[in-house]
Order: structure tokens, then C-alpha cells, then sequence
């Protein structure tokens, strides 16, 4: 995973994050594996996130176009990572998925450069809510993503 220079000094909070993923990744073999380094951080400002990802053939289904395991999959990392540059309240960690909506409205194939474009609508002390956007290299929406996160921080 990276991000920008730009992005890393806006929100230090979102470098750091990044930073434990990487970390992780040279642990035991996660799902987020599979998309993590080719996910790119591209932008960030108050309640949007940017993100580019290069799909793979391995990211493809039999028929040729990214999977649709794989879009959910991205569509939640992103979004979850969103919560970071909320102008809501402002949580520790990411929290912990209570819903996720995939719409699938046309496919991408293998070599393409894909934006998800993160819009953070609410973060509050409990819940999140964000809605993801993603469009292939002609700039034509694909999918679009719903998505509720809860809050883990400690009550303290």
C-alpha cells in the first residue's frame, strides 16, 4: 500500500495506518493481501479519500473482469480507511464492518487502473458511514459501494 506525500503530511493518522498494513503484510497471510500493494492512496482531503488500484489477473474472475469478491474487498479497505479524514468525531482505529453494499454496474478488466473516489457522510462516537464511488480509466462509474462501520475504540 501507499500514499502520497501530500496525503501522508495532511493526516499523519492515515501514514500511520498505512504504515501497520505494510507491517502486517510481512506476517501470516491475510485476505487484504491479494489487493494491498497495488492500492495506491492518491488524495485526501476533509470527508474524501482517492485511491487507484492496478487489477491483476489474479484479481479477474473466469470471465476476465475484477471479481466482485474483490471489488467488496476494495471497496471496504478503502472506505475504511476514509473514516481517518472524517471531520466527524475522531476515532483511533478504523472500526469494524456492520454493513457493506456492492453495486456492480459494469465490469473492469485485467491491466486497468481503477479510482475509488471515498465519501465520508457521518462519523459519530458509534458509527460511520461512508459511500464509495469507483470508476475505470474512462472515467465511467463501475460499482459504488455502501458502507457502516462501527467504532472499537476503549470506553474509557
Amino acid at each position: 500500500m501507499k500514499i502520497t506525500q501530500e496525503a501522508a503530511k495532511a493526516y499523519p493518522r492515515l501514514q500511520e495506518m498505512v504504515d501497520y498494513y505494510n507491517k502486517k503484510a510481512d506476517g501470516p497471510t491475510f485476505w487484504e493481501h491479494s489487493v494491498e500493494q497495488y492500492l495506491s492512496i492518491t488524495s485526501a482531503k476533509p470527508d474524501v479519500l482517492s485511491w487507484e488500484f492496478k487489477v491483476e489477473e489474479f484479481h479477474c474472475n473466469q470471465l476476465g473482469n475484477l471479481h466482485g469478491g474483490c471489488v467488496a474487498t476494495l471497496i471496504d479497505i478503502c472506505s475504511s480507511f476514509a473514516v481517518l479524514v472524517g471531520t466527524g468525531k475522531q476515532w483511533s482505529l478504523i472500526g469494524v464492518s456492520t454493513d457493506l453494499s456492492v453495486a456492480y454496474l459494469s465490469g473492469v478488466s485485467e491491466g486497468d487502473v481503477i479510482r475509488l473516489e471515498c465519501e465520508v457522510q457521518r462519523v459519530g462516537k458509534t458509527l460511520a458511514n461512508i459511500f464509495t464511488r469507483v470508476y475505470d480509466q474512462n472515467n465511467r462509474l463501475c460499482y459504488s459501494g455502501s458502507h457502516t462501520k462501527y467504532n472499537i475504540d476503549a470506553r474509557l
